[in-house]
């Protein structure tokens, strides 16, 4: 099937899209940071094989913060992933931001209000949070607790 006529790849494409236009309009160029921006581009199987996913990620910081939408349940997950031994941990950020006062707006919320702009409503959600409360989430001097 031709790419632009599935409709979990026309839904990738416009979730990556968002997530990278926004960040770039909060944060500037990647590269600055020494951050990495990509998502998924293989077909993985598995319960997850079709799920939009995008990534930023400090890799001499060992954490990143990954957004995951399942176009056919709908479902959103937004975490910062951060790397310890032996392992990693996955941190909510619907509970982290509201934890720590930043937003009581959730995943839902922005959802409701979003429209036809979905994707750019979350990305503007989630990273306008982090870009005003906790610029520097991905880097390992910041403190989660």
């Amino acid at each position: 099937m031709n790419p632009e006529e599935d409709p979990f790849m026309r839904i990738k494409t416009e979730f990556s899209d968002a997530f990278r236009t926004v960040f770039r309009e909060f944060f500037g160029d990647e590269k600055d940071h020494q951050y990495e921006l990509y998502e998924l581009k293989s077909e993985e199987s598995g319960p997850k094989g079709d799920w939009a996913t995008f990534t930023v990620r400090n890799a001499l910081g060992g954490r990143a913060v990954v957004f995951r939408f399942d176009p056919k349940s709908e479902e959103f997950y937004a975490m910062l992933k951060v790397q310890v031994f032996p392992g990693e941990e996955d941190w909510n950020l619907d509970s982290f931001f509201e934890k720590n006062g930043f937003v009581k707006a959730d995943f839902w919320d922005v959802k409701n209000s979003a429209g036809e702009w979905l994707f750019h409503s979350l990305a503007r959600h989630y990273l306008g949070t982090i870009f005003v409360f906790c610029p520097r989430i991905l880097e390992p001097d910041y403190i989660l607790e």
